[in-house]
């Protein structure tokens, strides 16, 4: 019997001692979205929103997830994603936590090299982990990396309390700087539809309007068309994306889906103080824009009418510093800008109070204004 005890106790002191345990984590799913990382750079955490049980960046996406450890003693993580970010350290003292810790440096990232991304790649990435001065080991996860195109929407997890919201990220794809949008403002007030672009200033919607109408027309001019691409190549069908066109993108292949055509359109409505909103209903986007400096008043633009317009019989031609375009009849495209601000407010008037349910990830509104004040800053490359 003593020696039966004696063997127990000294199995539960082994346990005591046991040495720490530690596995690397890469979300979501073990990918990497470069356009989430860019836009989220400078985005601050709520310190009253802190989880005691994360050491480091309290968003990371990036680190390992540590049980064991004692309580006192002096930790140090590096993360290395060789050719994306220099190595990236957290150092620290483990709390007195009854639970496993998550250790997530801030990644030093190239943002450069991850806006040039355009294709999917595998890539590795190495993490080591030291205990009090000693090394635990060095690991490497493979992860798959997405293009900077690829907007990372929603996580679809096993519960559906549980699923992740990141219909916001499309903010990103909006970049009023672009210096695709001066020159489109020039066109637009070369082809002599408006004088001059003074957003709010008139403090008439009609003449909001027609500021857009006039973007609205030289877009058509040069020859924008819809484009249904939006599949982007995936292996996990949790993680679900769409393909985001920027706005050289658009402009260089006149191609747009419905998200590129918001985003563009969006894009030069911010640069001349137009509040622009994208909005989300099932399997689709469109753009909508505030009639007034409050908000009061709100149009909604069906971007994939973009191109449902007919050139002149005279057809390609060539203009504006010798590209190519189409020559578009004024009174044809102010009949379809019309028909897609009615085909917008239809499809809003269809949804009905549905955008009134926040937990609704199929029916969004997304603020640009909000987001940009929120931390979510445009993709450049």
């Amino acid at each position: 019997m003593f020696r039966r005890i004696s063997l127990c106790l000294g199995l539960v002191a082994l346990q005591a001692h046991a040495a720490p345990s530690w596995q690397p984590f890469v979300e979501p799913y073990n990918q990497l979205f470069p356009s989430l990382e860019i836009a989220t750079a400078t985005l601050a955490s709520d310190p009253d929103d802190a989880d005691p049980a994360v050491l480091g960046d309290q968003q990371g996406l990036i680190g390992v997830e540590l049980s064991g450890a004692p309580a006192g003693a002096r930790f140090e993580l590096v993360v290395r994603v060789p050719g994306l970010a220099r190595d990236s350290r957290l150092a620290g003292t483990i709390p007195d936590l009854d639970q496993s810790l998550n250790l997530a440096p801030t990644m030093a990232w190239d943002f450069p090299a991850l806006a040039a991304i355009r294709q999917p790649r595998p890539a590795n990435i190495e993490f080591e982990l030291s205990l009090d001065g000693q090394s635990l080991g060095t690991r490497i996860q493979r992860v798959r990396v997405r293009s900077v195109n690829d907007a990372l929407y929603y996580i679809d997890e096993e519960g559906e309390d549980d699923d992740l919201d990141f219909n916001w990220l499309f903010a990103a794809y909006v970049n009023e700087d672009h210096p695709a949008v001066d020159a489109i403002l020039k066109e637009a007030l070369d082809s002599g539809v408006v004088d001059q672009f003074d957003g709010y200033q008139s403090e008439d919607a009609d003449s909001v309007l027609k500021q857009v109408y006039a973007i609205w027309h030289v877009l058509q001019q040069r020859g924008i068309r819809y484009s249904s691409i939006t599949r982007t190549a995936s292996t996990q069908d949790k993680v679900l994306s769409q393909h985001v066109r920027f706005i050289d993108e658009s402009l260089a292949m006149t191609q747009a889906n419905c998200v590129d055509g918001s985003v563009l359109i969006a894009s030069v409505l911010r640069k001349i103080d137009i509040d622009p909103v994208l909005v989300l209903v099932p399997g689709h986007m469109l753009l909508g824009f505030a009639l007034d400096a409050e908000g009061s008043e709100m149009a909604y633009l069906e971007t994939t009418m973009l191109g449902d317009v007919q050139p002149k019989a005279e057809d390609v031609k060539v203009h504006l510093k010798g590209r190519a375009g189409l020559s578009v009849d004024l009174e044809a495209s102010l009949a379809n800008f019309e028909a897609a601000l009615s085909a917008g407010q239809e499809q809003i008037d269809e949804a009905g109070d549905a955008f009134d349910d926040e937990d609704n990830a199929d029916y969004q509104i997304i603020d640009i204004e909000a987001a940009r004040e929120y931390g979510v800053m445009p993709i450049t490359r």
